[in-house]
């Protein structure tokens, strides 16, 4: 991929961005796309989005535009899952085994809310309770997981360019953050409030908490990852962030 941006090339990928949002059979546009992702440069990508802004395009949906754009263009080159084709000592390997666990508590956290939903009782020794709170306690820590990519492989990723694209995980990141933590401060208060408000509190969390990160963990290991993967050919730099994160090692979901 080009280090630097063109114009022209900024132009062709705004007016694809454009027609990708018209079009309603996207098989047709996958080539274009492949094309496309070959050639544009990080620069070009940022233009065309700052195009569609000027044109009155929503932030939304050029996020879910651009989104796709990438998942087009990479899905003829990477065919197979990401997972596969990275040895077991990749960085990434060890993110990613993080967000399979992450997506298993989230079904669980999920299963034990509904059934807390519908029962007409619950007191702090309740297998419910304590199941809500063992999920709560390695939700809790996600602040090492999201430390760790902010500080540590999104810094060298965004050097290499799309930085744009990690604006709005880095935002998520934040939001996430907030709705463990109200989850988290609902579980403290439980014995001091009405059942009925508990139960309300936390359906409402969850239903805010789950989609979110579960969209936020596709993005990252469906778009941002695979990206870097496919842009950046530095062993070298691969090498030092892998021995950065075992120095941090594996985060406390897991525990």
């Amino acid at each position: 991929m080009k280090k630097h941006g063109n114009k022209n090339l900024a132009e062709e990928l705004t007016s694809f961005l454009i027609e990708l949002s018209d079009t309603k059979n996207k098989e047709t546009l996958r080539k274009q796309a492949d094309q496309l992702m070959g050639s544009v440069s990080p620069l070009d990508f940022e233009r065309a989005q700052s195009n569609l802004v000027q044109n009155g395009v929503p932030p939304q949906k050029i996020y879910e535009l651009s989104t796709l754009f990438i998942m087009m263009g990479l899905a003829e080159r990477e065919k197979s899952d990401l997972r596969q084709r990275l040895p077991d000592y990749h960085v990434l390997r060890k993110v990613m085994a993080e967000h399979e666990m992450l997506r298993c508590f989230l079904a669980d956290l999920e299963e034990v809310s509904e059934r807390i939903c519908y029962a007409s009782h619950l007191t702090p020794n309740s297998s419910e309770f304590m199941q809500l709170s063992h999920i709560a306690e390695h939700l809790n820590s996600l602040d090492e997981h999201i430390g760790r990519e902010d500080d540590v492989l999104f810094p060298a990723l965004k050097e290499r360019g799309w930085k744009s694209l990690f604006r709005r995980i880095e935002i998520e990141h934040t939001y996430i953050q907030i709705a463990v933590d109200d989850l988290i401060k609902l579980i403290m208060v439980f014995e001091q409030m009405p059942f009925g408000n508990f139960k309300t509190k936390l359906m409402s969390t969850v239903r805010y908490l789950c989609p979110l990160l579960r969209e936020h963990l596709f993005h990252e290991d469906r778009v941002l990852f695979p990206l870097a993967v496919s842009t950046m050919g530095d062993e070298a730099l691969w090498e030092r962030l892998r021995h950065t994160c075992n120095e941090i090692g594996y985060c406390g979901i897991h525990l």
